[in-house]
């Protein structure tokens, strides 16, 4: 009886383009402890390129002192190991690591690394049904309260007006944080087309000058002209960027000299689409020369509420992740080591 043919080998571009497919981060490790290969959704993940990456210690990575640990231990036991490590964009959160021993015959040549990250919507649902019906239920009787404070300020003299005035103003006041709070809680529906980011981040600047302390900081601009145009909802992104400079203007007018500076180009990483394919990106930033964010407040910097200014609500960087994520971007924020914040946007640009 004949014995059926050996399969031929998969070819070495095939087998790179199967994991490159995959929807979770993949790192892949040799025997000397080196990166060899990091997928499009690790990129995203790690901010770190391929090509950055490649030949570079694992140690190097986001959170690399435990991947390479992991990765070691994986190679001597020739076994599978798993662990949780922080996530490199968001401390607060976790992502479960599981490595296991990449044969090349009966040789151990390396550990190959699956990155997973819990799904947004399954962190947020809570919240998010929290928050909606919270502000439904303040909503209306909220209104009737402001209204009666309005009439009885027309009507009432002396301190009885005073009061009446505070009533309402601060009715008000309310009433503009349940709407952050729908904002938040709502799916962010997008009416996406493209167009030009110089457009929205021109418009922003204008507006920037006549915000509290624009008067005393300097904005300048640097851009990349041939920027393709992105693929959004502009509306919605104007709001993002707007909410990044209110916090730089905030921030750089408490200093003497304050500077924001807006910056555009093609971002180093790239957006792994369905199927594999990978998308460019454009970055957007908006940096600033104040005194930066306590290191105790960076890992809660998009979490709602959290917030060191004396006035803030902690919702305004909450929405704008929600925003960006909707686009299949995504925000980071990040002290810079000469001094000042950088905030910085990724979004997917219009591909010809």
């Amino acid at each position: 009886m004949n014995r059926p043919a050996k399969p031929p080998p998969l070819p070495a571009a095939l087998a790179r383009a199967a994991v490159d497919s995959l929807a979770d981060a993949v790192v892949i490790v040799g025997a000397d402890g080196g990166v060899l290969h990091l997928n499009p959704a690790a990129e995203e993940l790690l901010a770190r390129s391929r090509e950055r990456a490649a030949g570079l210690p694992a140690r190097a990575l986001p959170g690399g002192d435990r991947i390479s640990a992991l990765c070691e231990r994986v190679r001597e036991a020739q076994e599978a190991a798993s662990t949780d490590l922080p996530h490199p964009q968001d401390p607060a959160a976790r992502v479960s690591a599981e490595a296991a021993p990449l044969f090349d015959g009966p040789e151990c040549s390396g550990t190959v690394l699956v990155l997973r990250v819990p799904r947004q919507g399954e962190r947020t649902l809570d919240f998010e049904a929290l928050a909606a019906g919270l502000a439904h239920e303040i909503k209306n009787p909220l209104a009737g309260l402001q209204g009666s404070a309005d009439l009885l300020a027309r009507e009432a003299e002396g301190r009885a007006r005073d009061y009446a005035l505070v009533i309402a103003r601060e009715a008000k006041r309310v009433d503009g944080l349940v709407r952050e709070l729908l904002d938040l809680a709502r799916p962010a529906a997008l009416q996406a087309a493209p167009f030009n980011i110089h457009g929205v981040v021109g418009d922003v600047m204008l507006l920037a000058r006549g915000l509290p302390g624009g008067e005393r900081v300097t904005f300048t601009e640097r851009y990349d002209p041939s920027l393709p145009q992105v693929v959004g909802d502009r509306e919605k992104l104007t709001q993002v960027v707007l909410n990044l400079t209110r916090n730089a203007v905030d921030a750089a007018a408490s200093r003497p000299g304050g500077q924001v500076l807006f910056e555009t180009q093609v971002a180093s990483v790239r957006l792994r689409a369905a199927g594999g394919r990978t998308r460019p990106l454009a970055r957007v930033a908006v940096v600033d020369n104040g005194p930066g964010i306590p290191d105790a407040m960076l890992p809660r910097l998009f979490t709602p509420f959290a917030t060191s200014k004396a006035s803030g609500t902690g919702l305004g960087l909450a929405i704008s992740r929600r925003i960006v994520e909707a686009h299949g971007g995504r925000i980071e924020v990040r002290n810079r080591a000469g001094g000042g914040v950088e905030a910085t946007i990724f979004l997917p640009l219009e591909v010809a």
